[in-house]
């Protein structure tokens, strides 16, 4: 630098002596900047000739302090930056320029960061000058330092998380990835890194509104629909997803702004809340399946929770109680009280208060409620942890209607006993002697009525009967319904059934019997032998009738095709010896199809009555029929019927028939089960499906599980020949499913078998009658597309429609003609009814939703009017159709018609 001297410090403390006005400018200038100015040479010497004025303010050292040897700048660097101190000093004088930083010791013991540069003033001088440059850069380190400490302590905040921790850039990049959100989504940080955020974790459904509402939310978007905070599902790498809470907040770093992303998982919350609403519901279904009344109050008194038992004696439901306290609850009550622990209710408030204390304190014995209706209830309570008490109001109406019995005199039992219309006795077992033997007893074995001794060894016509009688009674304390031949006292024999009991009486075994004449049961049985084989006779002829049903409809189709290819023949044909030949095929298929309706005729038997019908009604006519027959087969029969069910639209006597069959094939497989042997029969109505339930349970063998799935195929039976003829659940089957419901069965609890009928209870209306159509002039040639599986019968609608100018197209599932209705219109569809993959129900149904405008425009050809489901189809849907065996001048009649409506319409719609 020129201008600088040699000497030390001259005026102004610059190190320098003398100079002029500018070198006072630059003096002032140096002193107000944060940087010390020095010079100097790397001679032999190796001095520093210059130091600025601000060094002290800077550094800490004067200037004529630092003005000197080289050597005391180097003396006061760091015992840890000499290195890189000497090695940069070499450098720049090979380089000409260095910059380097170091720690500068100051007067009072500290070091302090320095930013030094240097560069030579001439390179290749062999002075070698070199000016330099010294700034304290303490705080910038100190800053840089701050930054690195929280780097690192953001750092294992971050990898120590829980939760995944995921930053994204502006453009919603991944930029960062933390170890839980690689363990959580199963990707490592690297391949995570530089992915759309969205793309890693949102499901394909909801993937590309979420990245939509991202980047607004980036962008910081006022209409942003995404907030900081929400609950969605999560994407792993394996495809799975879980709940999970999201949070986001925006990071402005300078001036880039980073999205921070935290997810949390909340797979373990989901499942904790399912399992607690499970167990809720558990304890709901609990309680409420509880024959006594509870109730849960809490610390404040009030009921939290009741069952329908505890509500019942208050005339309201459960929820009506919850929130109120014992005070507001026992005042309703009162009033329904004759007596409280034995003493008569007065009416009274005191007394009333009285009673609230009582039922409200667990501290006191239960208490006993005896209604004004006759019933009892015993009322306990038990307190719980959290301050609130449970109550249990048990029915003790029939405990305490026991305890009157027992508290009547000897005299009543013995009156009732005297006047049982059932045989009873007691014998001692030892030797038979009779103990006691009722008058029914006595009527019905013709004994005298004397008090002399008897005994009942000679009522027993086999003495090995009498042997087995004793053996089983002895081994089983007991025996019930032991069918053995017995004698009366004047020598005539009977078959009758025992029931008896052995308890000990006095000291000793004594055996409580009761004898059942079955004389008439058996006259009884023989009729039902007879009425069953009858049964059998009328299920063959119906299961004939299903095969000509069925032989009927197969011969549908090719009468079809013959009859209508005959007449296009005979109509076409310029030769009348051919045209005569066509109309002797026609003649002879038509003889044909009138023999086919006959078997129709012959299997629909009958058309159905149909009206509405009470089922209950229909479930007492059947057990009318079959009461007696169970109850002589020893069957209880039990019967739960709701009440006020709607009606059904059908046929009564043939939902008879269904009833009366399935209640004696469960006869019939329980002759075999030993007893208790039981029947019962529900039904009830169910509002979410507007269908009624009839089940028909029993204890038996049940169906094993291969053969379930066959029992109502026709002539399938597991009986022995000539036992059954597999025809009666067929026939059960058909008639309901003609009445639009189904039939199933299910196995029972107890093992059994249970069938299950649901029908619907929507009236079903009738067909509507064909009216006859006038003929009249061929309208505008039309596309048509003829539907039907059977090629033959395609081909013949084609050839008629075609004669009469028609542009046919075919289809041969419901499938194809879907396809093709999507890429055209057509002007007339005329659809076969039964077909493979799609059939013309579903067909029509998906061209109601896709096709609407074209609903018109369909009509259908059928050969199952027996089926139900088809009448149903056809009613419902108004859509005109034609029976098989196909009659040209029928189609021909039916494309006219929905032509001209179709004219119709639209010169109404035009105008």
């Amino acid at each position: 630098m020129s201008g600088a001297c040699d000497s030390g410090v001259g005026k102004a403390g610059t190190g320098c002596v003398g100079g002029d006005e500018n070198r006072m400018l630059l003096d002032f200038a140096v002193s107000q900047s944060p940087a010390v100015l020095y010079l100097g040479a790397f001679t032999k010497s190796d001095t520093v000739r210059f130091v600025s004025s601000n060094a002290q303010s800077v550094i800490g050292w004067t200037p004529s302090e630092m003005v000197g040897p080289a050597s005391i700048w180097r003396d006061r660097v760091h015992p840890d930056d000499l290195s890189g101190y000497d090695a940069a000093v070499e450098r720049v004088q090979k380089d000409c320029v260095l910059t380097q930083e170091y720690r500068l010791r100051t007067p009072d013991g500290d070091y302090r960061w320095m930013r030094d540069q240097q560069r030579l003033t001439t390179p290749g001088d062999p002075r070698g000058e070199y000016v330099g440059c010294i700034i304290d850069i303490t705080a910038e380190k100190a800053a840089e330092a701050d930054l690195v400490r929280a780097e690192a302590i953001h750092r294992a905040i971050v990898d120590a998380a829980v939760d995944a921790v995921i930053t994204t850039d502006r453009d919603g990049l991944i930029i960062d990835f933390n170890p839980a959100a690689e363990e959580m989504l199963g990707y490592r940080a690297h391949e995570a890194e530089g992915v759309l955020l969205c793309d890693l974790t949102m499901p394909e459904p909801v993937r590309e509104r979420r990245k939509k509402s991202f980047a607004a939310y980036r962008r910081g978007a006022a209409g942003s629909t995404m907030p900081d905070c929400f609950e969605t599902d999560v994407l792993r790498r394996d495809g799975s997803t879980f709940p999970a809470e999201v949070r986001m907040r925006r990071v402005l770093a300078g001036a880039e702004m980073f999205v921070v992303t935290e997810i949390r998982d909340l797979s373990e919350r989901a499942e904790a809340e399912a399992t607690h609403r499970r167990l809720t519901q558990m304890l709901r279904d609990a309680v409420d399946s509880l024959p006594a009344g509870f109730a849960i109050s809490d610390a404040e008194e009030r009921i939290v929770l009741c069952n329908d038992a505890f509500a019942e004696p208050y005339g309201v439901d459960p929820d009506e109680l919850i929130g109120l306290d014992r005070h507001q609850l026992v005042p309703r009550l009162y009033r329904k009280l004759r007596r409280f622990n034995g003493v008569n209710v007065d009416g009274g408030d005191r007394h009333a208060e009285m009673v609230a204390e009582r039922l409200g304190n667990p501290d006191v014995a239960p208490s006993e409620l005896e209604m004004k209706n006759g019933e009892w209830r015993l009322v306990s309570s038990f307190p719980t942890a959290d301050g609130g008490m449970v109550t249990i109001r048990t029915d003790i109406t029939a405990l305490k209607q026991a305890e009157q019995a027992m508290h009547a005199s000897e005299s009543v039992i013995r009156m009732a006993v005297e006047a049982c219309p059932v045989p009873l006795g007691l014998v001692r077992a030892n030797d038979g002697m009779i103990i006691y033997e009722s008058p029914a007893s006595k009527e019905l074995f013709r004994r005298p009525r004397a008090d002399s001794e008897s005994y009942t060894a000679g009522i027993f016509v086999s003495h090995e009967d009498r042997q087995h009688f004793l053996d089983t009674l002895r081994e089983d304390g007991g025996i019930d319904g032991f069918e053995v031949e017995l004698r009366r006292a004047d020598g005539e024999e009977f078959w009758g059934s025992i029931s008896a009991s052995l308890i000990d009486y006095k000291g000793e075994d004594c055996v409580v019997t009761s004898v059942y004449d079955l004389t008439e049961k058996r006259i009884v049985r023989e009729e039902m032998a007879r009425q069953r084989e009858a049964l059998h006779q009328s299920e063959k002829l119906a299961a004939l009738g299903e095969l000509l049903a069925s032989v009927a409809h197969e011969l549908n189709n090719p009468l079809s095709v013959v009859v209508g290819q005959a007449l296009l023949l005979k109509e076409t044909a310029s030769d009348k010896t051919i045209a005569e030949r066509a109309a002797k095929i026609g003649g002879a298929a038509d003889r044909c199809s009138r023999i086919v309706r006959t078997f129709l005729a012959m299997a629909r038997q009958q058309p159905m009555e149909r009206r509405p019908v009470d089922l209950n009604r229909v479930v007492e006519l059947a057990m009318e029929v079959t009461g007696y027959s169970l109850r002589a087969a020893d069957i209880d029969v039990r019967l739960s019927l709701s009440r006020e069910l709607p009606t059904v639209w059908g046929d009564a006597d043939q939902l008879n028939q269904v009833l009366t069959n399935l209640i004696l094939n469960a006869q019939k497989a329980l002759e075999e089960s030993k007893a208790p042997r039981r029947v019962k029969i529900i039904t009830n109505y169910r509002e979410q499906t507007r269908e009624l339930i009839l089940k028909i349970k029993d204890n038996g063998p049940g169906i094993p599980e291969p053969i379930r799935s066959r029992i109502f195929e026709p002539f399938f039976t597991t009986r022995q020949v000539g036992s059954g003829t597999g025809i009666g659940l067929a026939f059960c089957h058909r008639i309901i499913t003609t009445h639009g419901g189904t039939i199933s069965v299910e196995t029972g609890i107890d093992g059994g078998a249970s069938f299950v009928i649901r029908l619907p209870v929507t009236r079903m209306g009738t067909v509507p009658a064909e009216g006859e159509v006038a003929r009249a002039a061929q309208t505008a040639r039309a596309a048509i597309l003829v539907v039907d599986d059977e090629v033959a019968v395609a081909e013949m609608l084609a050839d008629i429609l075609e004669e009469d100018g028609h542009k046919v197209e075919i289809a041969h599932s419901g499938s194809q003609a879907l396809d093709r209705i999507e890429l055209r219109d057509f002007d007339l569809i005329l659809s076969d009814l039964r077909m493979p993959d799609i059939d013309g129900p579903a067909m029509f149904d998906a061209i109601r939703e896709a096709r609407s405008e074209m609903v018109p425009r369909v009509a259908f050809i059928t050969g199952d009017t027996m089926s139900a489901r088809i009448r149903s189809f056809l009613q419902e849907s108004e859509r005109p159709y034609i029976e098989k065996p196909i009659v040209p001048q029928d189609v021909r009649d039916l494309v006219q018609q929905m032509l001209r409506e179709a004219d119709q319409t639209r010169e109404e719609t035009a105008t």
